[in-house]
């Protein structure tokens, strides 16, 4: 039995933008879900990794699903972001590329045919390391721009200016170790730069630098959430994972369609494979993180809402791809109104024992006018586009998971 007064946290994990819009469709269910005067700005606890991170700091803020979800349908400022917000590449490295390249360039050359017979182009590569950008595209301009859009909007870049406890956790790249910005020892920095520090992938975008210290992406670390359950005393956690891994109906030797290139993986190039590495990993580390915390801590209560199996166009998608923004951010809204289709029962027994009460008239009512809404922006934006209807779906077969700690 959960306590009368239990506190109540939201996570979000990444998936890179993909995951963040996918996120605000499972929110904006969430909001729609419960009676009026209920929603996901209401709970005690805001934790975001990576893209989660920006969608994390909005709602502690106050800034309500809808209205992010709104904006990304008009696409108009200032929670929809663009490739200017985001991408901005990585011009300084690029000029210290140039002169490290410049620099080493003779030494190389010299080694490299002193050594012909030996070396390959890994050998090569490896020498030449130091040369190499430390990523392709600055997260710089984000900053920036979520610091204006805090600004512009008068909302907090300061953890200590919220009403809500927001913990954002970061990688920090020379130890390993993770931090915990939000938390007693890094409230001074602002969430802004925290956001960009969480969402830092390698390779994709530079470390970013605070304090003299450079952090990457907290996603390919430990799972941060359930550190943070136990360690800030939360009883109910509700979790959106857009990285679960895309499912593979094929046997083992079955062949890719005819005149269907780029069907298998190994076809979309070396990115795609490192992407699908990346949500497996993670798919097995969650799970297995997941299964522990719920062993140790019986009496704390999970919800994890994940894509639902079929969407097959969220698994497809790079997590840094623009496309698709409207059918992204009816997936995620499809997932929740699957959950709640066919688990009404135990859903709202959890949710009621945390003080949030749902309402299923509402919830059909504002459910139907929302994905209408969605369908119409999507064929006013492609009139050939077909979008999925939501059919009858079995419990297990869905990848919306009801996990509650038994």
């Amino acid at each position: 039995m959960a306590p009368s007064f239990s506190k109540r946290a939201l996570a979000l994990g990444g998936g890179g933008f993909t995951g963040y819009l996918f996120e605000i469709g499972a929110l904006t269910a969430l909001d729609d879900l419960f009676e009026d005067g209920v929603t996901m700005n209401d709970l005690d606890l805001y934790v975001g990794v990576s893209a989660g991170a920006a969608a994390a700091s909005l709602l502690a803020n106050g800034v309500r699903p809808q209205e992010i979800l709104d904006t990304n349908l008009s696409g108009t400022r200032p929670y929809y972001f663009d490739h200017r917000n985001v991408f901005s590449p990585a011009i300084g490295e690029g000029l210290k590329t140039v002169w490290r390249v410049t620099r080493q360039l003779v030494p190389l050359l010299k080694l490299y045919v002193r050594h012909y017979g030996e070396m390959t182009f890994i050998d090569l590569l490896d020498k030449a390391q130091d040369a190499l950008p430390s990523g392709i595209y600055t997260l710089e301009p984000f900053a920036k721009y979520l610091e204006a859009i805090f600004n512009v909007k008068g909302l907090s870049d300061r953890f200590a200016g919220l009403a809500k406890e927001l913990y954002i956790p970061a990688i920090d790249l020379e130890t390993g170790d993770g931090v915990l910005f939000g938390d007693e020892d890094w409230r001074d920095v602002p969430i802004s730069r925290a956001v960009t520090a969480s969402s830092a992938v390698p390779i994709y975008f530079c470390p970013v630098r605070i304090q003299g210290r450079d952090y990457i992406d907290a996603g390919i670390g430990r799972m941060a959430f359930f550190e943070v359950a136990v360690q800030k005393h939360v009883d109910f956690m509700i979790m959106i994972n857009p990285m679960a891994r895309a499912p593979q109906a094929r046997s083992r030797h079955a062949q890719p369609a005819v005149g269907k290139p780029g069907s298998r993986l190994r076809d979309r190039g070396f990115l795609s494979i490192g992407e699908q590495a990346s949500r497996i990993n993670f798919d097995v580390r969650f799970s297995q993180a997941l299964e522990r915390f719920q062993q140790d801590y019986p009496e704390k209560e999970v919800l994890a809402i994940s894509p639902v199996e079929s969407d097959a166009l969220l698994f497809e998608r790079s997590f840094l791809s623009y496309d698709d923004r409207i059918h992204l951010l009816r997936a995620g809204y499809v997932a929740v109104m699957t959950l709640a289709r066919d688990r009404w029962e135990d859903l709202s027994a959890q949710f009621a024992r945390h003080r949030l009460v749902m309402s299923r008239a509402r919830f059909e009512d504002r459910a139907g006018r929302r994905l209408a809404r969605l369908d119409e922006v999507a064929r006013v934006a492609d009139p050939n586009i077909r979008q999925p209807m939501v059919g009858p779906a079995g419990i297990g077969g869905i990848g919306a998971a009801w996990r509650k700690a038994k």
